[in-house]
């Protein structure tokens, strides 16, 4: 006896289900897979606080430093400090790590834009990077942070192309950049990458997701930016104020 073959109708019912089942599983796989990459960065966040703490508390309680060729800092307000890559803040907790360099990306940055001085070029070594740090905290003791469970010290930086900041300013960089009078069209900060949020480290240690809701509920990013600390500890020639937060 000869075998029924499917007719077309059949057919086109199965690749019909199958396109169902597509459409419904797919974007499960795809925020499974966003999930899991979130879960790594949340875990690097976590090394880079430790390692910050551990950092301070052999430091005299004090946050890392700013160095940079024109900008001044609070470790030393009348002259820069210069930028090397051992003054790179990331370098300076290095020694408390043990991953280095691959704490500095997250899977979900498409990015990773590094910094000049190691970007790969004329000899000088690669290090991707995902991640920036809070000046309200640059050089600060423990001691003048009220609430060191709510201040970022680490956090997430944009993908874009132009994006190779060290470090952001609150509450200007919770805005989009403007260089040159040109709007940039997002911030500094990648304040969406993982489901309309970002996680970060912060003063005490301790690292958790934030929503960008959350964040900027008060104009001024206020507790978790920092900017009280930019008022009561002002950085020299730093210009960080924003048209809905000003100083």
């Amino acid at each position: 006896m000869a075998k029924r073959a499917f007719t077309l109708i059949e057919l086109l019912v199965v690749i019909a289900i199958i396109a169902i089942l597509a459409a419904i599983l797919f974007p499960v796989f795809a925020s499974a897979r966003e999930r899991a990459r979130q879960t790594t960065c949340l875990s690097n966040m976590r090394q880079l606080g430790m390692a910050l703490a551990m950092y301070i508390g052999d430091s005299d309680e004090r946050c890392f430093f700013f160095g940079h060729n024109r900008d001044l800092s609070r470790a030393n307000p009348l002259q820069p400090l210069g930028a090397t890559i051992e003054n790179r803040w990331w370098n300076q907790i290095f020694p408390y790590t043990r991953a280095r360099g691959g704490l500095l990306v997250c899977p979900s940055d498409s990015g990773r834009v590094p910094h000049a001085l190691e970007d790969g070029v004329d000899g000088r070594p690669f290090v991707p990077r995902s991640y920036v740090a809070n000046r309200a905290a640059e050089h600060l003791p423990l001691a003048a942070v009220d609430a060191p469970a709510e201040i970022i010290v680490v956090t997430e930086k944009s993908s874009a192309l132009w994006c190779d900041d060290s470090w952001y300013e609150p509450p200007k960089n919770l805005y989009n950049k403007v260089r040159n009078g040109v709007d940039l069209g997002e911030p500094v900060l990648a304040l969406t990458r993982h489901f309309s949020g970002f996680t970060a480290a912060f003063f005490d240690g301790h690292a958790r997701w934030i929503s960008r809701g959350t964040l900027l509920s008060n104009p001024c990013g206020e507790p978790w930016s920092g900017v009280e600390l930019m008022r009561r500890y002002p950085i020299p020639g730093a210009a960080p104020w924003h048209p809905l937060c000003p100083n």
